[in-house]
């Protein structure tokens, strides 16, 4: 490790009173879009487990928070399958398999240490803190994620952290505020500090602050902690290149000039306002209208006594002129908001690509048209994508490919030559683009010079190697080489010889003895004659 002190002399307490207020305007909006949708995703300041949180008026905003969070999830990070592809250069993969037909042995080798990778990345039940990273992206825009070399990754909301970047987006700052009882501290930290105060409580709180700070030189990042004002040599201090920093400051959007990224509520607020609004409205006005009421006009003969004891069936005297029924008369009113409930629960479920929203009313719906209109809502996420892709899953794939290579269950890839590159999110590019590249070849070949060509032609080992990285199988034991296949062939030979020998050989014996009977006759007569 390099010299592990600050690149300042700024304190961490600091410099985060510094520049949290330009922070604090991005968590207010947080809050505001976590209570129109799931409020407990980013509750208020001073909220605890025991807090009681305001109730939402409808279940629309949770719904497609959930839904689009969850669909964020499955582009991003697929259930059992690589988001991101080992390259290695052309010139060196000529150079390294001798010739091309080597090439899918290479990859099947790639292949193999991205599901080990993957394998690590659930193992450290990655999939969980990813979960909610995408659900603090949609309400909040802004998530920290710390990958450590081991043990389970870790994620902070914005209200504890901030973050200062340069014009170009790079980070240079960031400090990270946590508050937990002094007891609850490791020993060799708690023996860092000076003695606690006698008069306070056992289980009282300490601000414990996590600086993660650019050097001068724009090489490295320099992790501190300070507790008291006072830099403690902690389980987070070190310093680790550019490319290699595990703390990640994650946003959804970038906008020039700001350190911090816009959430995908923010955009849909009003329609979410006013539909918490109106549903809440329509809800109270119906249970006002279910209220029964009757009247009964003054100085009837009528009494409303007896009609409000009056059995099922029963009489009572009087005049049914007497006798209304209350009424709101707001019906033309209630369908108004009604009609604009359903335009707003229409225009959210798309932007929120919830299922409802794909399938148009109407009892002929083909699946093609289904799959088409799914892909238009897709293709709306496109630049999210983008930009996950790059701050998101690309130091991702980094930081669980180092700690692999720390524990030696993979070989380090040689930086020169070697690349990785993201292959989900909008058209899931890279193996499955791939696969539909080596079977529209195979497919027009086939067409164009038939299938004699293409027995001749096409090495079948080769193909199904490609075939396997790019679905991400192992094809090691299931497609056999050319010399398993040869010896296949040759034992087959030898078996179809030797039985097909059993029978010659024994009349070619059968023979040599009738020709050995005879000759000793000859000679018994020749003797006998002489």
């Amino acid at each position: 490790m390099a010299d592990q002190t600050p690149v300042d002399s700024v304190k961490a307490k600091a410099l985060y009173n510094a520049l949290v207020q330009d922070r604090n305007p991005y968590v207010t909006r947080a809050q505001r879009n976590a209570a129109i949708t799931v409020p407990y995703l980013f509750p208020k300041d001073g909220t605890t487990g025991a807090s009681d949180l305001d109730n939402t008026n409808q279940s629309l905003g949770s719904r497609g928070l959930r839904q689009l969070a969850s669909k964020l999830q499955m582009a991003l990070f697929p259930i059992n399958a690589p988001f991101f592809k080992y390259q290695i250069d052309d010139l060196a993969l000529a150079t390294l398999a001798k010739s091309n037909d080597k090439r899918g042995s290479v990859e099947a080798a790639l292949s193999a240490r991205e599901r080990a990778v993957l394998s690590e990345m659930n193992s450290s039940m990655f999939r969980p803190i990813s979960f909610e990273a995408c659900r603090q992206l949609v309400v909040a825009g802004n998530y920290l994620l710390y990958v450590p070399k081991k043990g389970r990754p870790r994620g902070f909301r914005l209200s504890s952290y901030v973050v200062q970047r340069d014009p170009s987006g790079n980070v240079l700052d960031i400090v990270v505020l946590e508050t937990i009882a002094r007891t609850a501290l490791p020993v060799k930290i708690r023996d860092q500090l000076p003695p606690a105060d006698a008069s306070l409580a056992r289980d009282a709180k300490i601000e414990v602050y996590t600086r993660i700070s650019l050097n001068d030189e724009g090489t490295q990042y320099v992790v501190t902690q300070e507790i008291d004002d006072v830099v403690i040599a902690g389980e987070y201090g070190g310093t680790y290149p550019v490319d290699k920093c595990p703390w990640l400051p994650i946003r959804l959007t970038v906008l020039e000039g700001e350190d911090y990224g816009r959430a995908f509520v923010d955009e849909y607020v009003g329609d979410l306002t006013s539909l918490n609004a109106l549903t809440g409205a329509i809800r109270d006005g119906t249970m006002q209208a279910a209220k029964v009421v009757w009247l009964v006009a003054p100085n009837s003969t009528t009494s409303a006594t007896k009609l409000a004891k009056a059995e099922n069936g029963g009489f009572v005297q009087g005049s049914k002129d007497h006798i209304t029924c209350l009424q709101m008369e707001k019906a033309a009113d209630f369908s108004v908001a009604e009609r604009l409930i359903q335009s707003l629960t229409e225009r959210l479920s798309y932007a929120f690509l919830l299922n409802s929203a794909v399938q148009r009313s109407g009892e002929r719906v083909t699946a093609e048209e289904i799959r088409f209109m799914a892909g238009e809502l897709d293709q709306g996420l496109g630049g999210i994508y983008s930009l996950l892709a790059e701050e998101f899953q690309m130091p991702v794939a980094k930081l669980y490919g180092l700690r692999m290579e720390a524990v030696r269950k993979v070989p380090p890839l040689p930086k020169e030559i070697s690349s990785t590159s993201i292959v989900t999110g909008l058209d899931a590019l890279g193996r499955g683009n791939d696969l539909t590249n080596l079977d529209t070849f195979i497919q027009g070949a086939a067409q164009t010079f038939g299938p004699m060509v293409i027995e001749k032609r096409i090495n079948d080992e080769e193909y199904f190697k490609r075939r396997g990285a790019s679905l991400g199988i192992d094809t090691g034991g299931l497609v056999r080489t050319d010399e398993e296949i040869q010896a296949i062939t040759d034992a087959d030979h030898q078996r179809e010889l030797l039985t097909a020998g059993v029978p010659n050989a024994v009349a070619q014996a059968g023979g040599a003895i009738r020709d050995q009977q005879q000759q000793a006759a000859d000679a018994a007569t020749q003797q006998e004659t002489q």
